[in-house]
């Protein structure tokens, strides 16, 4: 029975110091803020998994073999009981703020440091045994009344004014710091009731027999220790519920860390950490209940598994924070080129790289940006290279034959065009991981987009300075019409008619004043409101009225949906209206580049899901120039994109032209 009561108090020793060591390097991994206090509850931690881990190892050689040990072997024990108390004074006090809002607990914090002080040195200096080789069993029996009370009153006092700090603790606004301070005060008070039990216990142990409570049952250990392990056990339960609740708290606030926030995955961790430490504890007791008592196995390989647990998350933050960082100066550069360069130089680490947009006019230019920007503009033929069964839109190079590319990635492939990556060989040699392809991938998207947005603001900024400039022209013309023409004649011919004394208009009047209305009502055709024209006519109307005034001279077949004109009319006014200059454009496109070949220019126009107009002609001039042209198209084209509609050139062939108009449904 006391062999049996022996392992199990070893295999819950193990169960604490695993768990303590997870809080302790979980708290490291993730501190927020980094000074003494935090550094203090690490190493509390810390200390406190190896003091248990002291207890496994020495305890599974049983009682009566440890009592007889040199006091000389327990002094490190001893000095880590006298700093744990402290170490959660300070854990409390520091989360808590009460270090700087209350000036009482920062002097306590000082008297308690300097106690601690004291009480080593006498526990180094006072030797009641006159040798250090004495026992452990017989320095207790030497150590006096004042020596344990002393202790115990110095424990009390910390966890006393560990509860009091959590008791006089009020949120101070409704942030959300101090909202998470206050929904884990009550687990915090849990650990320290069950603290308190914990110095009740250790309290009766210790002084019950001067007190009167109950014999020394430290003494009697010697002879029949059952009672002794018993009280033992009673500690070890309150002290695996506080660890427990502890864990908690630190999962669902971190108070350890000074985050506040909780991080979610840190509760399945701290999960799978209870659930080892329970392993290793019944392997512990199997084996020591056959005969082979090995706590030190059990607790290298716990502490080397979260050793490694622990190198491992911290070099991964280590990498997200660079990447983050490196992720902020591709964002914040304010330069595609620059934010090009920041990727491929920290995150690619590539020699030499390449973003390729070709773009189907009008909507944004073909685009070439390289890293570094100083390598020549090399055109490649990629048609031939055989499509990657296992991802089509990676494509792997000969470095020889593509001047040091390697790797070619398509990144975007969008109505507008399609944009490729292509990735020389990494500074180091190696290869690149598929983490960093995706990343470039990303990446490449959102710089395509970037430039996207940035043709786009252009293009606006000189239809809006066009537009100005073309209303300051007609207003100037108009009123200059107005003031200096037919203001001035109908003026005259007031004065004329208001000094004519027959009481009659003669003809000449009236033939001036025919003359008048017709220049007037000439000036306000010119001055026509589009919008007026398309809501009395409607849009395909319009559309079809354009071949009179654009497209005299050629041949146009029309194929019109029927059901699209009262589709048509179901867009607002605004977008009617930018849909008929932009298909204006693209006929005059059409007409202008066919040339003197004049031949057909087919226009479709149906309804699916969204208006849908093509216009298709035969080129008579050089398809070069036509590729290099098209500003008008790319202010229509960046019109529509604001309804979400889409103008795109196309060249099915080298002696056609295509152009197509979607809007979709409003």
């Amino acid at each position: 029975m006391t062999i049996d009561l022996e392992i199990i108090i070893c295999s819950v020793f193990i169960f604490l110091s695993t768990n303590l060591f997870w809080l302790g390097s979980t708290t490291g991994t993730n501190l927020e803020k980094k000074n003494a206090a935090a550094y203090f509850s690490i190493f509390t931690l810390i200390v406190s998994s190896l003091l248990f881990s002291f207890f496994a190892i020495l305890g599974q050689n049983g009682f009566l073999v440890v009592s007889a040990y040199p006091i000389l072997y327990f002094f490190p024990g001893l000095i880590l009981l006298i700093l744990i108390p402290f170490g959660w004074f300070v854990v409390i006090v520091w989360f808590f703020g009460f270090l700087k809002k209350k000036g009482i607990f920062l002097f306590l914090f000082y008297i308690l440091s300097f106690c601690q002080l004291v009480s080593i040195s006498i526990l180094l200096i006072y030797n009641p045994g006159k040798t250090w080789n004495i026992s452990l069993f017989e320095y207790w029996k030497f150590a006096p009344f004042s020596f344990k009370s002393a202790y115990l009153i110095y424990i009390f006092t910390c966890v006393f004014l560990s509860l009091l700090c959590l008791f006089l603790f009020k949120i101070s606004d409704n942030s959300l710091s101090e909202l998470g301070r206050q929904k884990s005060v009550p687990f915090l008070k849990g650990i320290g009731f069950l603290l308190f039990g914990v110095v009740l216990l250790v309290s009766v142990l210790f002084v019950g027999d001067e007190l009167g409570i109950i014999e020394n049952l430290i003494i009697k250990a010697e002879k029949e220790p059952k009672y002794f392990y018993g009280f033992v056990l009673c500690i070890q339960l309150l002290i695996c519920i506080s660890i427990l609740v502890l864990g908690w708290a630190l999962t669902s606030y971190e108070i350890l860390t000074g985050r506040i926030l909780p991080k979610i995955s840190l509760k399945q961790e701290w999960k799978n950490s209870v659930y080892t430490s329970f392993v290793l504890a019944c392997l512990y007791f199997l084996f020591a209940k056959l005969g082979y008592p090995r706590a030190e196995i059990f607790i290298v390989f716990s502490y080397s598994f979260f050793l490694s647990r622990f190198f491992t998350v911290l070099k991964n933050k280590q990498v997200s924070s660079n990447q983050n960082e490196v992720l902020k100066k591709i964002l914040s550069s304010g330069s595609v080129r620059l934010s090009f360069g920041y990727l491929c130089r920290d995150v690619l680490e590539t020699r030499k790289a390449a973003l390729i947009f070709q773009g189907k006019i009008p909507y944004i230019s073909d685009t070439n940006i390289f890293y570094p920007e100083n390598i020549p503009l090399e055109t490649f033929d990629f048609s031939k290279l055989d499509p990657n069964p296992e991802n089509p839109n990676i494509q792997y190079l000969d470095k020889d034959r593509f001047s040091g590319f390697v790797i070619r990635v398509k990144i975007e492939s969008v109505l507008s065009g399609d944009a490729y990556l292509i990735l020389g060989q990494k500074e180091n040699g190696g290869l690149f991981a598929e983490e960093e392809i995706e990343i470039a991938r990303i990446t490449g998207t959102w710089l395509v987009h970037s430039l996207f947005l940035e043709e786009t603001g252009n293009i606006l900024e000189e239809l809006q300075r066009k537009k100005i400039q073309e209303q300051r022209l007609s207003d100037q013309k108009t009123r200059q019409i107005l003031h200096d023409e037919i203001l001035p004649e109908i003026h005259s011919l007031i004065l004329e008619i208001s000094n004519d004394k027959s009481g009659s208009l003669n003809s000449q009047y009236a033939n001036s004043l025919t003359e008048l209305h017709k220049r007037i009502s000439s000036l306000l055709r010119e001055m026509s409101d589009t919008g007026l024209e398309i809501s009395r006519l409607g849009l395909i109307p319009m559309f079809q009225k354009l071949q009179d005034s654009d497209a005299k001279d050629s041949d146009l077949i029309w194929k019109i949906d029927p059901k699209v004109n009262s589709q048509a009319e179901k867009f607002p006014p605004e977008v009617q209206e930018v849909l008929y200059y932009a298909f204006r454009e693209s006929l005059r496109n059409a007409v202008k580049y066919s040339g003197d070949v004049r031949s057909q220019i087919v226009i479709s126009i149906r309804y699916e899901n969204g208006l849908s107009i093509q216009i298709k002609n035969e080129i008579g001039k050089d398809l070069i120039s036509i590729r290099s042209s098209g500003q008008g198209l790319k202010i229509h084209s960046a019109l529509l994109k604001i309804f979400q509609g889409s103008l795109t050139l196309e060249f099915p062939s080298p002696k056609e032209a295509m152009i197509r108009i979607f809007l979709p449904s409003p």
